[in-house]
């Protein structure tokens, strides 16, 4: 299950990045084209916000998981003994997982909703549903990758509890 995870994860990685990259071309030619040739790209802010900013952040979350890059205000798990703080974590785990589980359901739903009914850009004719499954994607891969990460909480090496 690991090495699944680990390719998922590589893969929308390099997803991520390349997508990165595009958006900063795509934006780079956008504003020299609008403003040395006055003929901005046509769609250039609807595939920027509509795919590659979606891309970017939620291809990128099982990565972001994995290096530990969750806000945690630990002022007073810090301060608890080790059952409490052992019981914390295993709450906080559960309880993020709980809710991955239902944004993957609910962006599930969105995407189903988006394909059905054919919804595509105002300015060209391509469709949205890809940018749907794209998040409820990167959504299902950081689910199980915490779900596998459930056994690590009592050994404190879980990556939502990963020290700075």
């Amino acid at each position: 299950m690991r090495r699944w995870l680990d390719g998922c994860e590589w893969g929308l990685t390099l997803s991520a990045a390349v997508a990165t990259f595009v958006m900063m071309l795509l934006t780079t030619a956008d504003a020299l084209g609008r403003y040395l040739f006055n003929r901005p790209i046509l769609a250039a802010y609807e595939l920027t916000t509509n795919y590659l900013m979606v891309g970017v952040v939620f291809l990128a979350l099982p990565y972001a998981y994995r290096e530990g890059a969750n806000i945690r205000v630990t002022f007073l798990v810090d301060r608890l003994g080790r059952t409490a703080r052992g019981l914390v974590d295993h709450a906080v785990q559960v309880v993020s997982i709980l809710y991955c589980a239902a944004l993957v359901f609910a962006t599930f739903q969105q995407a189903r909703h988006v394909f059905s009914t054919g919804t595509t850009f105002a300015t060209l004719d391509l469709p949205l549903w890809p940018a749907h499954v794209g998040v409820a994607l990167g959504l299902f891969v950081t689910t199980v990758m915490m779900l596998v990460d459930l056994r690590e909480v009592r050994r404190g090496r879980s990556s939502l509890f990963r020290a700075e």
